[in-house]
């Protein structure tokens, strides 16, 4: 009897768990996009990709911050190759030394 008691309970404990417990996140596409964007300009620009935001919204990509003019054009071209990537919205300013 003891062992039927305990099997219950451990039943009903497991299955408030199952049923309370955390939720899976639901994936967010726009923000697994930029990911990968950030990741593609990060490969190419290590440290200095930190100085672009990326957002997307629906296969759009907007990237912005502050960069030389070389890293502006280069960044671009980079986002548009990721896959996923409809267009890009380069917003990115120029910066002028410092």
């Amino acid at each position: 009897m003891k062992r039927f008691l305990l099997l219950l309970a451990f039943g009903i404990l497991a299955t408030a768990a199952l049923a309370f417990g955390p939720k899976s996140v639901a994936r967010n596409p726009d923000t697994e996009l930029a990911g990968r964007v950030r990741g593609a300009l990060h490969a190419s620009f290590g440290t200095a990709a930190e100085e672009i935001g990326v957002t997307a919204q629906n296969g759009f990509v907007f990237l912005y911050g502050e960069v030389t003019e070389a890293v502006r054009a280069h960044a671009a071209r980079i986002a548009a190759g990721v896959p996923g990537v409809r267009s890009v919205n380069n917003e990115l300013k120029i910066s002028h030394g410092g």
